[in-house]
C-alpha cells in the first residue's frame, strides 16, 4: 500500500535498481511479519531486525535523495525567478528605450523650445515624432508662435509710433534753424533785390540751397524711421548713425545736460539701421529721462574682440549720472512692460525691444548700475568688416 501511494515521488528520487531492492525488501519484511505473528523464534526475530535496518537504510538514502533533490528544485525556482527579473530588466530597457524615442524625446525636445521661446527667441517647432497627439500640439505651438511673432512686430511698430511724439519735438527744433537761416536770406535778397550783387545774391542762394538741403535730410530720416521695412543688415559708419539719432533728441535734452560723443569716425558696424537707430534712441529717452534736469551723458564706441574666438566687434557704451537702478530690479530691466517709471510715462517696451534687436543683430547688452552712481548701458555688435556680406 505504501509502494502503491508514494509510486510516482519513488520514480522521481530512486533508480530502477533501488526502486527494485526496495520493493523486494519490502514484501519480504511483510512476509517475515507474518511468519513471525504465526510462530515467533530468536532467528526469526533476528533477521527481521537486520531486515529492518535494512530498510531504514534505504529509507535514510531515499530522504537524502529528496532532499538533495528539493534543494535542486529550489535552486531551480531560484535561477528562474533570477531568470525573469533578468528578462523583466531587459524587458523594461527597451521599452524605456521604445517610449524615449517615441514620446521623452520629442517632450523633451518641446521643453527646449519652450525655454528658448521664454529667453524671447521666437523658433519654429520641427519636432520628428509619428504620435499624432505630439504631432497636433507641434501644429497649435507653432500657430501659437506665429500669433506671437505677429503681435511681437505690432508692438515693435507702436513703440516706434510712440517714439514719433518724442521725435516730433526734436524735429521741429532741428528743421526751425534751416527754415529761419532760410526766411532770413530770402528777406535780404527781397530788400537787397534793387542794388543787383550777384556775387552776394549767389552767396545767399547758396545759403538757402543747403539750408534746404539740411530740412530735407532731416525729414527723410524721420521718414526712413517711421517707415515699416524688411530686417536687412548693411554697413554703417557709427558716428553718423549717432549723430542722426542725437538730432531726433536734441529737443528733449535740457539745457543743464551735457552729452559727450566719442566714437571715431572709421568705426563702421554691420546692422538694420532702422533697428539699430531704434535701439540708440530708447537708451538715449532713457538716460534723458534719468538724468532730469541737470546731469551728463556719455556715449563712447571703440573697437574690439569677442571673448570666445577673437571676432572683430564693436563696443558700444551709453552712460548717465542719473539716480542709478536698484539692484533686485537690474535683473527685470528687459523683462516686456517692467517699468520703474509713473503710470503714463512708459510703455515698458523699450529695453524689452533695444535687448530684442540686438540679440537679433547677434549682438549682446548688458546693463551695469549702482545706487546714486548712474547707469551704463554695454552693446557689443559684429563689426562690418570687409569680409562680411552685405546682408548678414
Amino acid at each position: 500500500m505504501l509502494i502503491k501511494n508514494n509510486h510516482d515521488e519513488m520514480v522521481k528520487l530512486l533508480t530502477p535498481a533501488q526502486q527494485a531492492r526496495l520493493t523486494e525488501e519490502l514484501k519480504r519484511y511483510q512476509r517475515l511479519m507474518q511468519n513471525y505473528v504465526i510462530q515467533a523464534s530468536p532467528p526469526l526475530e533476528q533477521e527481521i531486525r537486520h531486515l529492518g535496518n535494512s530498510i531504514v537504510t534505504l529509507a535514510e538514502e531515499l530522504a537524502k535523495t529528496e532532499r538533495q533533490f528539493l534543494k535542486e528544485s529550489l535552486n531551480h525556482s531560484i535561477n528562474l525567478f533570477l531568470l525573469a527579473i533578468i528578462t523583466l530588466s531587459l524587458f523594461g530597457i527597451v521599452m524605456g528605450r521604445v517610449l524615449s524615442q517615441l514620446v521623452v524625446r520629442p517632450l523633451r525636445r518641446l521643453e527646449e523650445n519652450m525655454e528658448q521661446i521664454a529667453a524671447g527667441r521666437f523658433k519654429k517647432l520641427q519636432i520628428k515624432c509619428q504620435e499624432q497627439e505630439i504631432r497636433s500640439l507641434e501644429r497649435a505651438f507653432n500657430h501659437m508662435l506665429a500669433e506671437l511673432e505677429t503681435r511681437r512686430r505690432h508692438l515693435l511698430q507702436s513703440e516706434k509710433l510712440a517714439s514719433l511724439g518724442t521725435l516730433l519735438s526734436g524735429v521741429a527744433h532741428e528743421l526751425n534753424n534751416p527754415l529761419s537761416n532760410i526766411s532770413s536770406s530770402c528777406q535780404i535778397l527781397l530788400e537787397e533785390l534793387d542794388e543787383a550783387d550777384m556775387d552776394y545774391f549767389r552767396e545767399l542762394l547758396t545759403q538757402i540751397d543747403d539750408q534746404t538741403l539740411r530740412a530735407q535730410r532731416i525729414v527723410y530720416a524721420l521718414l526712413e524711421f517711421s517707415r515699416h521695412k524688411d530686417f536687412k543688415k548693411e554697413r554703417l559708419q557709427l558716428s553718423d548713425l549717432v549723430q542722426e539719432t542725437l538730432r531726433f533728441v536734441r529737443g528733449q535734452i535740457p539745457a543743464g545736460v551735457t552729452v559727450n560723443v566719442e566714437v571715431p569716425e572709421k568705426l563702421v558696424i554691420l546692422v538694420d539701421k532702422q533697428r539699430m537707430q531704434q535701439v540708440l534712441l530708447n537708451l538715449l529717452k532713457n538716460a534723458v529721462q534719468a538724468v532730469g534736469s541737470s546731469g551728463k551723458i556719455s556715449l563712447r564706441a571703440k573697437a574690439s574682440k569677442a571673448d570666445d574666438d577673437c571676432t572683430p566687434t564693436v563696443d558700444i557704451e551709453i552712460s548717465d549720472t542719473g539716480p542709478g537702478i536698484p539692484a533686485e530690479l537690474l535683473p527685470k530691466i528687459f523683462d516686456p512692460f517692467f517699468t520703474t517709471k509713473e503710470v503714463g510715462q512708459g510703455s515698458g517696451l523699450g529695453l524689452s525691444i533695444a535687448h530684442e534687436i540686438i540679440e537679433e543683430h547677434d549682438g549682446e547688452i548688458r546693463a551695469n548700475s549702482h545706487p546714486n552712481q548712474g547707469t551704463t548701458f554695454l552693446i557689443r555688435l559684429p563689426a562690418g568688416t570687409r569680409k562680411e556680406g552685405k546682408d548678414g
